[in-house]
């Protein structure tokens, strides 16, 4: 008896699988990331030998992504060849190009349905879910890799399943489970007291209520549960809310952010007096850094200057902590003290491509893929000021996994095409 295997069924899968604890492991969400990027290359090699009948889908929307992500890539290799810097850094960029193939082949040749994609919200539900349980009964270092970045994953991962919650192109138990899931990403990154991550908070009531509009969430919840039972809920969420207040999912938020205020008064007194403290580290070498850039605006200075520069920063200071460290803490700052403006250029660009496409997805009606597009990019954005996240592999495996499930979303092919103009 021959068995036939659908390999296109399994390989999604794995993808589920992997996905579903790639908070547990990072080679779990590299394996996802591998899995999500080249099956759309492996679906167009079985349907070239089989010589299968099908109409290609129009992949404008993701193309978009395609071109700033390979001009993004362009950008950074000029100065990495002058400065002869090694390639290996190049990791983000290139991961991010290659997913971007990814989602524009798989979105094109029609490799993955609707109920495909609502499973891949589960398993991002499921992912935010164990990351919660981590960081419940663990400590913010259990996190699979360096947990600032780890922090700045989940929070990507959040950011999506909740305008995916908000659509009204799934079943109402489905958007619950994944509006739960994303709220469990939000808990998830408050206690895990990565204060780089807690402008999730700012997002969610923004796209919850932007979204959806705060008088018609009012409403349904009035239609669902008539006056009086609204009345009874209030009082029990606030209740809820205060007890909640005496829990380390609040307290722990609270006592990073008490922390960090200590350490700016301490920092705006004397920037040598707290260098060793996280805050005070990172206040020091911005200070420093502006004018190690300005002596090489344009280009920049190189990776080995970067880091023997902040070397030379912690031997004036006398501070060890800042000696052992290879980055500012700063995307932006980090990439000028590299390659200048044209660095500079390279980390604007996936921003740029981010809010264009958003705007445009809300033009053609893609409410909720504009929410989510977004709200990856504040993330992406404000993440960045407190770390240098492209220096990790997870967290330039995890956006490029995000960005694809926003762009390969089924529904955009119901919709006229997103044209550059």
């Amino acid at each position: 008896m021959r068995i036939k295997i659908n390999y296109n069924n399994l390989s999604f899968w794995l993808l589920f699988g992997a996905l579903s604890v790639s908070s547990l492991n990072s080679k779990a969400a590299g394996l996802a990331w591998v899995l999500l990027t080249f099956s759309g290359v492996g679906l167009v090699i079985k349907r070239a030998f089989l010589v299968e009948s099908f109409k290609r889908e129009d992949a404008s929307f993701a193309r978009t992504w395609l071109i700033f992500t390979l001009t993004a890539l362009l950008l950074k290799l000029i100065p990495t060849i002058y400065w002869h810097d090694s390639w290996a850094e190049r990791h983000a960029e290139i991961r991010l190009f290659a997913g971007a193939i990814g989602a524009y082949v798989l979105f094109g040749w029609r490799g993955i349905s609707m109920g495909q994609h609502r499973a891949a919200a589960w398993a991002v539900s499921i992912t935010c879910a164990l990351a919660l349980a981590l960081m419940l009964f663990s400590v913010r270092e259990a996190a699979p890799t360096n947990p600032i970045p780890w922090a700045a994953a989940i929070a990507l991962c959040s950011a999506w399943l909740l305008p995916m919650a908000l659509t009204n192109e799934a079943p109402r138990w489905s958007r619950w489970g994944w509006a739960i899931g994303s709220f469990m990403g939000l808990l998830a990154v408050l206690i895990s007291e990565n204060r780089g991550a807690y402008g999730l908070v700012l997002l969610w009531p923004v796209v919850l209520f932007g979204h959806t509009g705060i008088f018609k969430v009012f409403n349904i919840f009035k239609e669902k549960l008539g006056v009086r039972r609204l009345v009874v809920f209030v009082v029990a969420a606030m209740v809820s809310l205060g007890l909640l207040t005496q829990s380390s999912i609040v307290q722990r938020p609270l006592q990073r952010i008490q922390v960090a205020v200590q350490e700016i008064q301490l920092s705006h007194e004397s920037l040598d007096g707290n260098v060793n403290g996280s805050i005070g580290a990172r206040l020091f070498m911005w200070a420093h850094s502006i004018s190690f850039i300005a002596q090489s605006p344009w280009v920049g200075h190189g990776q080995q200057a970067r880091k023997a520069e902040i070397v030379k920063w912690g031997k004036e200071s006398h501070s060890e902590h800042v000696q052992s460290l290879g980055h500012v803490h700063n995307e932006y700052l980090h990439t000028l003290m590299d390659y200048g403006l044209w660095g500079f250029a390279s980390l604007l660009t996936y921003m740029l491509g981010m809010f264009w496409m958003a705007v445009r997805a809300w033009s053609i009606g893609l409410r909720s893929q504009a929410w989510a597009m977004g709200g990856v990019l504040f993330i992406h954005a404000t993440t960045g000021l407190t770390n240098v996240n492209f220096a990790h592999n997870y967290y330039p495996t995890m956006l490029s996994i995000v960005m694809s499930l926003i762009l390969i979303t089924p529904s955009i092919k119901t919709l006229p095409a997103l044209k550059i103009q």
